[in-house]
């Protein structure tokens, strides 16, 4: 219950006025924790990375930065089956860091995937908050990538699920938009 009145409390505050405190983030470093995570959290998956030689620095929210990546690596070892290969990977693109969780599982629903990123939306309606799901985390995601001025996309279908979250390099503030949806 705690769990869900925290979550609960942190998308009030993004809506209303979100206050991170945005400083240059070593994104490599937080998808190696959050993977290693994920890993001892379930063996029973293939956790890969794939990350650039250098070191990807994001205009980012450390704490909230690392939740978005708990709350993806865990919606994919929730939702795909024992033995599913996730993949993390991370680059610059222009003035722009893009961060992709890839899944090789059953997908998400097509009409599923026009909600995936409202409040209380779950995969499974038969799974109870006993079982961990309250229905938040890709909401969340959303959330927490909006309020750092970026995006989260996603791109199913059956034995493959992206999702790939957008923020603001490290770089000078660049007016340029977030690049569109391939």
């Amino acid at each position: 219950m705690s769990a869900l009145v925290e979550d609960l409390l942190l998308l009030a505050r993004l809506d209303s006025e979100p206050t991170l405190d945005l400083q240059p983030t070593d994104v490599t470093e937080l998808v190696l924790d959050a993977v290693s995570d994920a890993r001892a959290a379930s063996p029973d998956h293939s956790w890969l990375l794939e990350l650039p030689p250098e070191v990807v620095v994001a205009r980012a929210d450390r704490y909230q930065l690392l939740q978005v990546l708990a709350n993806l690596l865990a919606n994919a070892r929730t939702h795909t089956p024992a033995g599913t290969t996730v993949v993390t990977r991370i680059r610059r693109e222009g003035q722009h860091v893009r961060i992709d969780v890839a899944d090789n599982g059953p997908g998400i629903p097509a009409d599923l995937q026009p909600r995936v990123f409202e409040r209380f939306t779950r995969g499974d309606d038969s799974r109870n908050r006993a079982s961990g799901s309250t229905g938040l985390g890709l909401s969340i995601v959303a959330a927490v990538a909006g309020a750092h001025a970026g995006r989260v996309d996603l791109a199913s279908e059956p034995g493959r699920t992206v999702f790939t979250v957008w923020l603001p390099s490290d770089g000078p503030h660049s007016s340029n938009p977030i690049p569109q949806t391939q």
